[in-house]
């Protein structure tokens, strides 16, 4: 039997779903009966990425759905609202850790966790690194905003729980007010993870350019058509994962219209046959005219 592949934004979603229902019954043990102050907040962090993949499954599923009367230029950007949840959710599971951590220190509320609490976040660290690189290789071959988001989540996860650890094992050896301290490091770490991956998403939604490089990268590949004598302006937006490009070239100003429509035909299959993340090209002719 062919083994099914699992690299698909939709299958890393599902293994995210997974993992993260198998961590919160782990925490929830290693938070309540280990007796870890910073395992219970992580707990919820769990319950917050919960409801982040199932924002990002969902914002995967629109995103797919084709273009209609109301939305022209398709769905796109429903991958990248998930991307955006998901960071409103990172940075609420920052702003809880570290008022919790807060509480419990000025109300000396911490203890010694017990060791089941150390296994617990060791093992959710190891896990969450593996779901980080084999998130981010997919949202990177996708180029899925959503997927990316919850790689970044993942690699926060791997801070909180780090963090967590840290407190936990410094307790043990006696100090037990740095469990809570490690979760105000844990927060921090958080906090700016979130901050950055909003910044990202709003500039997308805002139809915010990509990269300069890729501006550039687009103008160049429209001159290898001999009969283009130069780029006027090069527009380029974003849509979810793809781009759209609007382009506007210099022709010989004898040429008929047809051959003008004929070039920037040429223009628009090249630039969609050599970069799978652009959708559309819309070409405007101008004549050239010598100073």
């Amino acid at each position: 039997m062919r083994k099914r592949n699992l690299n698909t934004p939709e299958d890393s979603t599902k293994i995210s779903i997974a993992a993260n229902i198998v961590l919160l019954i782990l925490k929830i043990y290693g938070g309540f009966f280990g007796g870890s102050r910073a395992l219970i907040a992580d707990s919820l962090n769990s319950v917050l990425d919960l409801i982040a993949n199932s924002a990002v499954w969902i914002g995967l599923k629109l995103a797919k759905k084709p273009a209609d009367a109301d939305h022209q230029y398709g769905h796109g950007n429903a991958d990248v609202l998930a991307a955006s949840f998901v960071a409103v959710i990172i940075f609420a599971t920052g702003i809880y850790i570290g008022y919790d951590s807060i509480h419990v220190i000025f109300n000396h509320e911490y203890a010694v966790p017990e060791y089941s609490a150390t296994g617990v976040a060791f093992f959710t660290i190891v896990l969450k690194w593996i779901l980080y690189g084999y998130t981010l290789k997919i949202g990177l071959s996708f180029k899925s905003a959503a997927v990316l988001a919850n790689a970044q989540d993942h690699k926060s996860d791997v801070f909180a729980s780090g963090g967590a650890l840290f407190g936990i094992l410094v307790s043990q050896f006696g100090y037990p007010v740095l469990d809570p301290i490690g979760g105000l490091w844990v927060s921090f770490f958080i906090l700016r993870n979130a901050v950055n991956l909003i910044r990202d998403n709003v500039h997308t939604l805002m139809s915010g350019a990509p990269d300069r490089e890729m501006v550039e990268k687009v103008a160049k590949t429209a001159e290898e058509i001999k009969e283009v004598l130069g780029i006027v302006t090069t527009r380029i937006r974003t849509l979810g994962s793809k781009h759209y490009v609007d382009l506007e070239i210099f022709v010989d100003k004898n040429l008929s219209v047809i051959e003008g429509h004929h070039i920037a035909h040429q223009v628009r299959d090249l630039l969609i046959s050599r970069y799978d993340d652009i959708t559309e090209v819309m070409v405007h002719v101008e004549p050239y005219v010598e100073n």
